[in-house]
């Protein structure tokens, strides 16, 4: 027993010390802090019945991370740590009597404050000047950035305090500023940060403080020390940083017994969408200093506190508007456009309904009070309508007849759910087929995002997908260099992108074309079916395609939209202009590897590879990558937020591997 739980425990740490770096130095967590914490847990429990594996390399000692090696190095006077985590209301009333039992006190009041999800930050000031600003690092050494926190707002520059003070608390990116950053990058066509804590972490751990000037960051004082200072309890501390000049949370309230304290966990649940700021639970702190000094620290943790973590969330928000959009083969998609909501770590504002069915089944109107999640910790969905809280004049939605691009009749075959706008000049289908043919899992082309793509297209640059190649020459005429948001520099990388994406495999070449039903697994099909490009021109121009029904993954309609697609003289002629201006690769072929024929699931967010990428490399060594667990799934591999599959795979036994552990095994054969 003992080595299987030693085995177990190595496994945890490594995971663990990994999730750690990539957090705290990386500002990229690979994992939901949900799934963290059961692992934790899982650890700490396996420690509690062999102490012995509680070594000074557990995860279990060490606070944070190592500080990076492009920082200055900060000793902390004090320690900063961390806190231990209470998942129900058992843990709380264990810590209230533990908290009891080392006081001798029979009432306890404690400070509930909310557990703000950002960096931790120390700031000292010497004579009242601030002189240093460093990160928490690993409790014991912090990362200085000094010149980072100067760029902040509403960080003073001076206080009313003789001799060395410092400042604790957290900074963090409000939730206005993160959508508006987000904004500018997804104009820029920049990568967006995923939630506002990476935002905030990211932008105060520049090595250019210029950076994190252009980026709005707040910090949340809740801690002073200073060796003059005569406090006696935590409330009295945030008022004086409060008269200071120092941001501290309203969010705040002294309780006396446990019903008071329970109360204020479940109001800021409730409330935490609204919030201006994002929290992940609620710190409980015994308020009085002196039994604070009394109760002492353990390794890693104060024993006076602890944070109460909300479960995995669902929020409310309302629904602003309903619009439809088309897409590249005409398909009419309901989208809701909602009042900006936090959930799970990540700003909502959008979620598709899907088709008219679903807005007719779950009666979904403008104005509504929904309840919104994250499909798998990933898709936000709309879960219903809260009725009673719908406005008195609403009105059910009604489904356009008119495509909203072209104001071409919509159609609707029988048995079908789809909408479509059949015309096929219609501009946003145009527009979505050349976004999906520049995409990464087609010809990969940096530098034409959507906004690029529908610039070029609205300019009349680009209008076909052979327009692209053609776009070097075509801007003697044009100058895009002249044009805002473009420049000299980045139209010459586009060029150099487009060059580099002239050699393409042929997998990617027919998913690129853009085909109703041939996504990216269907096309690897065929690639390999046959080989080459000049095998796959021939058989179209033949009509031949029906001897793909031969393999397995290629249905009678699949081979019906294929011939469709082509009966388009239009279509054939574009493939024909294309093949004369890139390079098409032969099929790749697969590996014999332990996973040929066996099924592969990712789930969640990969930080490293794109999921595409990681389906490659499986489709490489002669797997399946599938979207699907089952009980035949040979392997999940799981990554950040990963939600039911993740689930349905623990239920059904399958073997669960994390990104780290995929890259590893790939890496050893």
């Amino acid at each position: 027993m003992l080595a299987e739980k030693k085995k177990r425990h190595a496994e945890l740490s490594k995971l663990l010390s990994n999730y750690s770096r990539q957090y705290y130095i990386f500002d990229d967590p690979s994992v939901s802090d949900a799934e963290y914490d059961a692992l934790y847990q899982e650890l700490l429990a396996i420690e509690d019945e062999y102490p012995q594996l509680a070594t000074k390399s557990s995860p279990s000692q060490k606070v944070g991370a190592k500080v990076s090696k492009d920082f200055q190095k900060v000793f902390h006077k004090q320690k900063m740590l961390s806190l231990e985590n209470a998942f129900n209301e058992e843990d709380i009333q264990d810590f209230i009597d533990k908290v009891k039992k080392l006081t001798g006190k029979s009432e306890i009041e404690f400070m509930l404050e909310p557990k703000l999800d950002g960096l931790s930050a120390s700031i000292m000031y010497r004579d009242g000047i601030l002189v240093q600003a460093s990160t928490r690092g690993d409790g014991a050494i912090g990362e200085d950035v000094t010149e980072n926190v100067k760029t902040l707002n509403n960080v003073p520059k001076r206080i009313n305090l003789s001799g060395n003070i410092e400042i604790r608390g957290e900074v963090v990116m409000l939730k206005k500023d993160f959508e508006q950053l987000n904004e500018q990058r997804r104009l820029n066509g920049e990568k967006l940060f995923s939630n506002p804590r990476n935002a905030a972490a990211g932008s105060l751990r520049q090595l250019d403080s210029h950076i994190t000037a252009q980026r709005k960051l707040t910090f949340f004082a809740y801690s002073i020390i200073g060796e003059s200072l005569n406090l006696t309890s935590q409330q009295e501390i945030l008022q004086i940083l409060r008269d200071l000049g120092f941001t501290v949370s309203d969010k705040i309230k002294l309780c006396r017994n446990q019903e008071e304290a329970f109360d204020f966990y479940k109001t800021m649940e409730q409330q935490r969408s609204d919030l201006e700021y994002d929290i992940d639970g609620v710190v409980y702190k015994t308020n009085d200093l002196s039994l604070q000094k009394q109760m002492g620290n353990a390794t890693k943790y104060p024993r006076h506190s602890i944070a109460y973590k909300f479960p995995a969330q669902k929020a409310q928000t309302t629904i602003l508007d309903i619009v439809v959009q088309v897409g590249r083969t005409g398909n009419i998609t309901p989208v809701a456009e909602l009042a900006p909501v936090n959930v799970g770590g990540v700003i909502v504002s959008r979620a598709t309904l899907h088709n008219k069915d679903e807005i007719e089944k779950k009666d979904i109107r403008v104005g509504d009070r929904v309840v919104v999640q994250r499909a798998g910790d990933v898709i936000p969905q709309i879960l219903h309508p809260i009725i009673e809280q719908r406005p008195s004049d609403s009105v059910p939605f009604i489904f356009p007849t008119i495509c909203p691009c072209c104001g071409s009749e919509l159609v609707s075959e029988e048995e079908e759910v789809a909408i479509k706008c059949e015309n096929l000049d219609c501009s946003a289908q145009l527009v979505e087929k050349l976004i999906h043919f520049v995409s990464r899992q087609a010809f990969n082309i940096e530098g034409l995002g959507e906004q690029n793509i529908k610039f070029l297209f609205n300019k009349g640059i680009v209008k076909s997908p052979v327009d692209i190649f053609h776009l070097q020459e075509k801007n003697q005429q044009y100058h895009l260099e002249n044009e805002d948001g473009w420049g000299k520099q980045s139209v010459e990388n586009l060029f150099q992108s487009i060059e580099i994406a002239k050699n393409i495999g042929l997998e990617k070449f027919i998913n690129a074309l853009g085909i109703p039903q041939i996504g990216r697994a269907a096309s690897v099909l065929i690639a390999r079916f046959y080989g080459t490009f000049s095998n796959f021109m021939n058989a179209v121009e033949q009509d031949t395609v029906s001897e793909l029904i031969t393999i397995n993954g290629i249905g009678d309609s699949m081979i019906q939209d294929l011939k469709n697609f082509f009966k388009i003289s239009n279509n054939l002629e574009v493939m024909r202009k294309l093949s004369a201006v890139v390079s098409i690769q032969d099929a790749q072929t697969t590996e014999e590897s332990e996973w040929t024929g066996k099924s592969i699931v990712f789930t969640g967010t990969l930080s490293t590879l794109s999921r595409d990428e990681a389906k490659e490399i499986v489709e490489k060594l002669g797997g399946k990558a599938s979207s699907s667990v089952s009980a035949k799934t040979y392997l999940v591999v799981a990554g950040k937020n990963a939600g039911s599959k993740l689930e349905k795979a623990k239920n059904l036994g399958v073997k669960i591997i994390s990104e780290q552990e995929f890259l590893e095994m790939i890496q050893e054969g």
